[in-house]
């Protein structure tokens, strides 16, 4: 059913681009049509990246979660995975294995959104956002004006558009929100304190995105610094660990 999710978003994509191509350029100024060929580039790239890339399935080995978070010395196992889970770590039943720091599974891209792929995730919804909103400055004087026989098509795509791209915008400022706060979808709905919870939200940027802020904008695979966001281990652990198989 995930990828029928991506059928419809992939036609809703059509839809759009058509109506650019087939009335809304001719009618408009070259900036606004290279902004908005520019910012569905970016869409389109976007949205392969945060599809195709497979996320990192377990914490780098030279990582510990904060104390704060793991507060007792369990070690978890995922029976399903074969494999030690960390607090950072949780099964996605969908795609049928670990996840570090998974955010959510996402159907509209039939994958996880976790550590390694974050950026992708929030890029298409930035990307997404600002070239359905651009598109609608430069329908809008078109919309309800036009009566020739592709007004049907601009006026689907313009009422579409509209509500995705204020949608995605709602969905990416609440993302933002998350980083600031330093926790995933996932802990925020069940209450728990955030990993990267008390860093500043460039920090928690940084720890999806990479140093490098020029390619912040891209959606070219970050060169993640796996020891952000925790603490390198200096110390021994507990030899008696209560173990949990999930």
């Amino acid at each position: 059913m995930t990828w029928g999710f991506v059928a419809v978003a992939l036609g809703l994509m059509l839809l759009k681009m058509g109506a650019w191509l087939s009335v809304v350029r001719h009618h408009s100024d070259l900036w606004l049509n290279v902004v908005y060929v520019v910012a569905t580039v970016l869409m389109l790239w976007s949205y392969g990246a945060a599809m195709f890339s497979t996320p990192v399935g377990r914490r780098p080995i030279d990582v510990r979660a904060d104390h704060d978070v793991d507060q007792a010395p369990v070690a978890r196992y995922c029976e399903r995975c074969d494999c030690e889970k960390t607090a950072s770590v949780h099964h996605c039943s969908v795609c049928k294995r670990c996840v570090f720091r998974m955010d959510h599974h996402c159907p509209w891209t039939n994958n996880c959104v976790g550590w390694s792929n974050k950026k992708f995730f929030l890029l298409f919804l930035f990307y997404t956002s600002l070239s359905c909103l651009v598109f609608n400055a430069m329908a809008s004087p078109l919309t309800w004006s036009l009566s020739d026989p592709p007004h049907w098509l601009l006026k689907a795509a313009w009422a579409l558009s509209l509500g995705i791209g204020l949608l995605l915008a709602g969905y990416f400022v609440f993302h933002v929100w998350l980083l600031r706060q330093g926790k995933t979808t996932l802990e925020f709905l069940s209450g728990k304190r955030g990993e990267l919870t008390g860093c500043s939200l460039r920090h928690n940027v940084t720890v999806y995105f990479g140093r490098d802020v020029w390619n912040w904008w891209l959606p070219v695979t970050p060169t993640l610094d796996p020891a952000m966001g925790g603490r390198r281990h200096h110390e021994q652990e507990p030899e008696t660990l209560q173990l949990v198989v999930e």
